[in-house]
């Protein structure tokens, strides 16, 4: 294992994080509202101007969040495909299995030439895509709680090839030093799943949980992103859904 993923960027600064949490307000207020909303309502909930709010209302009609007919702004929901576009993965069905049971965005992670490879994701399009999240996770596994489910199944060698690659930082809330990482994945080992909370982007959490084969190897990791409001108001419901999802197909055993 090396690191996790190829297209993650240090925070970059209030401005960015000043419309990413606009876009965020518009997109929990459309999914609050699926009979259509007004951009002068969203104007309102994003605390900006008129034609700032039909530029965003805009941004994500163009990005497949939102459609746009009769003068009302409503979620565009559907779900996503696996981005590899290949072969349906065994585990598919436990990625729908999450999604239907927290309605957040969910993801399969499978470990493949010393990375965590992002085969499959479930989303409606209305719930945002975490930043910074490619489709491979490599040296930023630390700041992702799927990179920490596999990190804290590494062999002692293994771990400190990876610790001594360098624990970069993307949010204040990264973890950076080896001994608290170290506390970090004995926590993982103890309750089953792990956590990041604003470790790899601003304003969003993840839970992941593994699935293991027959063997007790790691057939897969199941992930799910959520806000920062939303993960501290459902961290318990989210974080047994995980767990139970991934246990419920370690029983079940290749479909």
């Amino acid at each position: 294992m090396t690191g996790v993923t190829d297209d993650a960027r240090p925070y970059a600064g209030r401005r960015g994080l000043s419309t990413a949490r606009a876009v965020l307000q518009a997109l929990s207020f459309l999914e609050q509202h699926p009979d259509g909303v007004r951009a002068d309502e969203i104007a309102g909930v994003v605390g900006k101007s008129a034609s700032t709010a039909y530029h965003l209302l805009a941004s994500l009609v163009d990005e497949g969040f939102a459609t746009h007919e009769g003068g009302l702004y409503r979620p565009r929901h559907e779900v996503a495909p696996s981005p590899s576009g290949t072969d349906r993965h065994a585990l598919e069905d436990a990625v729908d299995d999450l999604f239907l049971r927290t309605r957040k965005r969910c993801y399969l992670g499978v470990v493949r030439a010393g990375a965590i490879e992002i085969s499959v994701v479930r989303g409606r399009q209305g719930i945002a895509r975490m930043p910074g999240l490619g489709t491979r996770i490599t040296d930023n596994a630390h700041a992702l709680a799927m990179g920490k489910v596999v990190l804290a199944r590494l062999r002692p060698a293994a771990l400190a090839r990876y610790i001594a690659g360098g624990l970069a930082s993307y949010t204040p809330n990264t973890i950076t030093d080896p001994d608290e990482l170290a506390r970090e994945l004995d926590r993982v080992r103890a309750d089953g799943h792990a956590v990041d909370r604003e470790e790899l982007a601003v304003d969003f959490c993840c839970v992941a949980a593994p699935v293991l084969d027959e063997e007790g190897r790691l057939a897969g990791v199941l992930g799910l992103s959520a806000t920062t409001r939303a993960f501290d108001a459902e961290h318990d419901e989210l974080a047994g859904a995980a767990r139970d999802v991934a246990r419920a197909y370690e029983e079940a055993g290749p479909r």
